[in-house]
């Protein structure tokens, strides 16, 4: 598959890699409709909960990783990835709700920004 062969690519080069300055006009847009998603669901997180979205980007682009090296027959790891993730989501409503556990992923969203990202701007 051609989008394995630039995995190192598309991960590690720092001049224009997914987590490169030259592509965060690309990565903010997609974080902006991750946002934009949680915001207008029905039960919606609140601030600052709600706009903890580098986490949830990161998300994306480790499916996206998982789907390009998945060796599995037919990508049955991938498949099965996505149906497990399906089937936990609703019942993360229930944590989120847990301060404790609201500041810890609040926390890792900024550390997300500041490692990923480069810029630790807080939530």
């Amino acid at each position: 598959m051609a989008l394995r062969a630039l995995t190192p690519v598309l991960v590690g080069d720092p001049e224009e890699g997914i987590f490169s300055a030259s592509t965060a006009f690309s990565r903010l847009r997609v974080q902006q409709v991750f946002e934009q998603a949680v915001v207008a669901s029905s039960d919606a997180p609140k601030q600052p909960m709600a706009s903890a979205r580098s986490l949830l980007y990161l998300v994306h682009p480790a499916v996206l990783l998982w789907w390009l090296l998945d060796k599995s027959s037919n990508q049955r790891a991938t498949a099965a990835l996505v149906a497990l993730t399906q089937q936990l989501l609703p019942s993360a409503a229930l944590p989120l709700r847990v301060p404790p556990v609201r500041r810890f992923l609040i926390s890792v969203d900024e550390l997300v920004r500041e490692a990923l990202f480069g810029n630790p701007v807080s939530v």
